[in-house]
């Protein structure tokens, strides 16, 4: 996947810690004019009514009030950005044009829109891809968020942010108690 510019879309969700700072490494290294972005609502909806019960992100507009799955409240959200690469109305959607693999569908997502393919689902990787592939195009290219003489330290605490924080947000979220 060759860095180009306007190739790559980002999907992510602002209620996942994880998707967040793949965004956070978008906005550090000035690479919004290059890799658009859309953000998902933050409560889930069934992805397939009357097919399965699965639900999961989906997109909407800032007009669109979306409740929970359980019914919870009814909300519009400001910032929110549909697909308007591919058009899809759920993160599934997405998975599903590119495999018909059981997969997790999860954010953050990099898109190539050349290939039509997910380039990337993890977010430690595309913000390490973020970093240093597309500094020909970033307004920030000498910003390194992954110094080599600091890579031992960083890993080390962010296998304990893992756990203990962004998990943390999943555990709490999906506790039964």
């Amino acid at each position: 996947f060759k860095p180009e510019k306007d190739r790559y879309h980002l999907y992510i969700a602002h209620a996942c810690p994880w998707a967040n700072r793949a965004q956070i490494v978008r906005k550090l290294k000035g690479l919004e004019k290059f890799i658009s972005l859309s953000i998902v609502h933050p409560t889930w909806q069934q992805t397939k009514p009357g097919v399965d019960d699965h639900c999961g992100w989906v997109f909407a507009d800032e007009d669109t009030a979306l409740s929970s799955t359980e019914g919870f409240g009814s909300f519009k959200v400001k910032g929110i950005i549909p697909d308007y690469v591919n058009g899809a109305k759920t993160v599934r959607e997405l998975y599903e044009k590119v495999t018909d693999k059981k997969v997790t569908f999860s954010v953050p997502i990099l898109w190539d829109k050349k290939l039509n393919t997910i380039v990337n689902n993890e977010s430690s990787e595309i913000i390490r891809i973020f970093n240093s592939a597309f500094n020909e195009f970033a307004e920030n290219p000498d910003l390194d968020l992954y110094p080599e003489s600091h890579r031992e330290r960083i890993d080390e605490v962010n296998e304990w942010i893992y756990d203990n924080i962004n998990n943390g947000v999943y555990k709490s979220g999906f506790a039964r108690s």
